[in-house]
């Protein structure tokens, strides 16, 4: 009995006590609930200054580069896990040098990056996105670009020299070259190829030693003065600084020459008729097709040419990334080995 007094006795302290534990605890819950939903402890604050980035026109094969800052908004210290390039071409966009991986950025303080570009078809957009990763969290920026390269088309393509007489003046027609492309280049005319180079000739042109705007013209005048009768076919090459080229196919179809003259009757009586005698000369084939083959060849090591160059090109573009992605990688890995030593 004696002990059950005693407890009775301070049942009260006890719950008063208990009382005010409680109290304490479910002041602080309210006052403090929203700030602990909307930022949890540990959760980084980033972002990229600008918060999006266009390379605008580059030429095809050419690197461009752009500065990036990424910036701590938070109110802690944010370690950088990874920087790289998402998206269906973020082959063409990476990341060069940056002291984001140096150490932690802290509060209101940015770390820079650099960012490079090389596109490698002409007319073509790229987009991706620039990834920042730190604490499981990921930050992004848009970025975006287009292939800037001339690009010359003729018109009209083929050409249709109609009927021509043998040994005639000839037909002549006029073929108007466009820069179709998104960029400024010059384009120089090549040489007239194929089956019946003989039968074609150049006679002028607008458009060596000319840089022609995007969608500017340039014309070149071409005359059909077959050799023999029968169906010509011939090839017009145009080239530009680098890629763009094209071909025009010519045609035409010589006729019979006009007749030969009557012999003069002679006017004084008596006298005997003497018919005149007329020399015809024929084309040199031999050295027109000599000519041909010439140019044909010409043609031929410059198309090897130019595939070589672009072949170069890809091969050096693809060296460059990988070499980029190599560095990348071993930041990354220093990065993780700092990081379990600091563990």
């Amino acid at each position: 009995m004696l002990t059950l007094k005693q407890k009775s006795k301070s049942s009260p302290r006890t719950t008063v006590f208990l009382f005010a534990i409680l109290l304490t605890v479910a002041a602080t819950a309210l006052i403090r609930p929203a700030a602990g939903l909307a930022a949890p402890v540990g959760e980084p604050t980033l972002s990229f200054e600008p918060g999006s980035y266009d390379f605008g026109l580059q030429p095809i094969y050419n690197t461009a580069q752009a500065g990036l800052e990424l910036r701590n908004d938070g109110g802690e210290e944010v370690w950088i896990e990874s920087l790289q390039t998402t998206g269906p071409d973020s082959g063409s966009f990476w990341v060069n040098n940056s002291d984001c991986w140096s150490g932690p950025v802290q509060p209101g303080e940015s770390c820079s990056l650099e960012l490079n570009f090389n596109p490698n078809e002409p007319l073509a957009e790229y987009t991706a996105q620039l990834r920042a990763s730190s604490n499981g969290f990921d930050f992004y920026a848009d970025l975006s670009g287009t292939g800037a390269s001339p690009w010359f088309t003729a018109e009209p393509n083929p050409v249709d020299f109609g009927p021509a007489k043998v040994d005639g003046e000839g037909v002549t027609r006029e073929i108007e070259v466009t820069n179709s492309g998104n960029w400024p280049g010059g384009v120089f005319i090549a040489v007239i190829s194929g089956g019946a180079v003989g039968s074609f000739q150049l006679l002028d042109e607008s458009c060596t030693n000319r840089l022609l705007a995007p969608a500017e013209t340039c014309t070149a005048q071409i005359r059909f003065q077959p050799l023999s009768e029968g169906v010509k076919k011939a090839t017009f090459s145009l080239f530009g600084e680098s890629d763009g080229g094209s071909q025009v196919v010519l045609t035409g179809t010589g006729t019979p020459p006009d007749p030969a003259p009557e012999p003069a009757v002679p006017s004084t009586p008596g006298a005997a008729a003497v018919a005149p005698i007329v020399i015809r000369t024929a084309p040199n084939r031999p050295r027109a097709e000599l000519r041909e083959r010439k140019l044909r060849q010409r043609l031929h090591r410059k198309q090897r040419l130019q595939r070589r160059l672009r072949v170069l090109r890809r091969t050096r573009a693809k060296q460059r990334r990988l070499r980029t992605l190599r560095r990348q990688r071993a930041l990354q890995k220093r990065k993780a080995l700092r990081r379990h030593r600091l563990r």
